[in-house]
């Protein structure tokens, strides 16, 4: 498999015929659960979307990033505020405290809508054969490589602060510097 190229974000020069996919940790620093901790990228992620706005580069939101946030964001509240009066998650999930929760996050991702265009997962186009085989050798986590693959089939650039975002072919932009050292 190919290594990724990575771009440091804050260095970048953004142009208007770009497409950008934001991964689903990105946007967590754009759009925090409230209990989430003071995450050190948060300026820079947040510049780098200003950046990408000034230019016209399209932003693009894929269906299992807008999955992993959702999950994510729950998963923040329910261990920050709610774990211990429900040890379950899904026994969180199903209780009248989730509401204020899943209003939040469904509050965010409204807003993430109004920045993005929602393009439709291609898994029937993915190589799932290598996908699985990155998978089952514990080489390449499974969603990050079917996106890796979307921005590939695509041509679009991921925006991540995953430092295992190594492989794939893509080209990357990034403010983590373990993934700007191993991609260069």
């Amino acid at each position: 498999m190919k290594k990724n190229k990575a771009h440091r974000l804050t260095a970048y020069s953004f142009s208007k015929s770009e497409t950008f996919l934001l991964d689903a940790n990105v946007w967590l620093y754009l759009y925090p659960p409230p209990s989430g901790r003071k995450r050190p990228f948060v300026q820079q992620y947040s510049d780098g979307l200003k950046s990408m706005r000034i230019a016209g580069a399209q932003l693009i939101m894929d269906v299992m990033v807008l999955s992993e946030y959702l999950n994510t964001y729950a998963r923040i509240e329910w261990r920050a505020l709610h774990q211990t009066r429900y040890p379950q998650f899904k026994s969180f999930r199903k209780s009248a405290a989730f509401k204020t929760v899943g209003n939040g996050a469904a509050s965010s991702v409204r807003s993430m809508l109004k920045l993005c265009t929602c393009r439709d997962h291609p898994f029937a186009g993915v190589d799932i054969k290598q996908v699985l085989d990155g998978f089952a050798a514990g080489t390449t986590d499974f969603n990050d490589s079917l996106l890796a693959e979307t921005c590939r089939r695509h041509g679009w650039k991921l925006v991540t602060n995953d430092s295992d975002f190594t492989f794939g072919g893509i080209e990357v932009l990034t403010t983590n510097p373990k993934l700007l050292a191993a991609c260069p």
